[in-house]
Parts: structure tokens; sequence; C-alpha cells
């Protein structure tokens, strides 16, 4: 598929800038998949010679050994994810992204207020295709067998609440992305639960299945450009498409829908 895309492209774009970030954007990603296969070769084989040699399993060596091989199988899997999703830049697409970068987050506290109790889950786009296809935030202890990448404890996954907002857009959502040739992160828009509010100072909330609490999830933010495809997910997944919304769409609904009394 990538070879069919790399041909559609260069038609496309020709030797413009936009095709020469993309392929090298491509390029870095498989030489980044070859370099983690590697990694990954080296420490199994350390941990096929601690077993061999009888070293415990508890030992800090072992550990250690493991945690990396752990954490090259994730930055492999993180390749494969977004490779499909590498593809040709568009600057009007970036200059709307940096717009909203700066201005959604402002925004929306502007409309929902202070104290509202909305919750806000950003993540990469070919990890937003996941969340939908599984119906389920989680962390990635979670997803990875006990791997930790980021702070959130097994049971919890991250979720700014309003007050916090900026700092998710600016840093989880993924709207630089385009530094890579990929499309815009997701913003998933969520409803606390029951033993939540107490957890939002900590910017995390309990793991959210929106199969057992379909309520949980309030809308799901994109760009227009892959909403289309975002729609699609959900269609497949059984999520109603009236949750997916552009930012700026998004904005309109709740400034029509008293979502400050959330």
């Amino acid at each position: 598929m990538n070879i069919i895309n790399e041909f559609k492209y260069k038609i496309k774009y020709g030797n413009t800038k936009e095709y020469k970030d993309y392929t090298n954007a491509l390029n870095l990603n498989k030489d980044d998949a070859k370099r983690f296969s590697g990694y990954i070769k080296r420490y199994a084989n350390e941990i096929k010679d601690m077993i061999a040699n009888n070293i415990s399993k508890d030992s800090d060596e072992f550990r250690n050994s493991y945690k990396e091989l752990q954490r090259w199988q994730y930055e492999l899997n993180e390749c494969f994810l977004l490779r499909p999703f590498i593809r040709p830049n568009n600057q009007f697409e970036i200059d709307e992204r940096n717009r909203i970068a700066d201005t959604f987050s402002k925004d929306l506290l502007n409309i929902v207020g202070e104290n509202s109790n909305l919750r806000f889950h950003g993540t990469p786009i070919y990890y937003a295709k996941q969340i939908i296809e599984t119906k389920k935030i989680s962390s990635t202890s979670d997803r990875h067998d006990g791997y930790m990448r980021s702070t959130d404890l097994s049971g919890h996954c991250s979720a700014s609440s309003i007050k916090s907002l900026d700092r998710t857009i600016q840093f989880f959502t993924d709207f630089a992305s385009y530094n890579r040739s990929l499309p815009c992160g997701v913003l998933f828009v969520l409803n606390e639960k029951e033993g939540d509010s107490e957890l939002r100072k900590y910017d995390e909330m309990l793991s959210v299945d929106f199969e057992k609490n379909p309520e949980q999830l309030v809308a799901i933010l994109c760009s227009n450009e892959v909403k289309n495809m975002i729609s699609k997910w959900c269609i497949n997944s059984n999520i109603p498409t009236e949750k997916v919304f552009t930012f700026n769409s998004f904005l309109e609904y709740a400034k029509n829908n008293n979502m400050q009394e959330n």
C-alpha cells in the first residue's frame, strides 16, 4: 500500500518540498523500525542467555533487560502503527492546525467555564484508531504488559480538565505532527464517572470503556483532513458518527447546547 501511495503522491506533488518531506519521513520510519528490531533481538538474546544461566527474574540485571525489551517493542509497534498515515503535508491545513492549537483551549474555556467537569484525552492519529476500535482509553501499563510509557497507573488514563486542556493540546494531541508528515492528532472529550473527580488534580481518570459506559464519550475532535476517516472507524465500531466533530464545529456545538452546565 505504501508503494502505491508513493507512486500516487509522486504524480500529484512532483519534486516539491511536501513530497521530499514525505519521503524523508517514510524513510526515517523504515530506518527506525530496522534499528528498533535490532534492539529487540539484542535484549531478547540477553534474556534467553540469562534464563539459560539460571539468573533470577527478580534480579536487577534481568529486570533491566526486560524493561529495555518492552521499550523497543513499544517503539517498533508505534513505527508500524503510524506508517500508513504518513503523507505529504498541506500548508493550509498546517496553518489551521497552528491556529487551533493556539486558540482552542481558551475558546472552549470561555464557553464551558472553569468549573466544567468535562475531561480531555489527546492522542496521535494512529492511537486514536486503536481507541476507537477497542472502545477503550487505558494506560500503557494495561496495554503493554506492565510497561509504563507515561505516569498513568494501571486502571487509570491521562485526562486533563478544562483548566489544563492547553497542556494536553500543546503536548499530547500531536498538532505539530506535520513535522513527521502526519495528520493532526485527536482529542477525546469525556464525561467523568464515579471516582474520577478526585483524580482531576492529577490530570487522570479511571480507564474509559465506551462499550460499558457509552455516556462517557461526549465527542471525538479532529481536523477536517481526517474527519471522514474517523467517522468510518466509528461506523465499524458502532460508535455514533454524531460524536465526531472538527475542533471548530465543536465550539459551535458547545455554545448551542449549554455545555457550561456540565
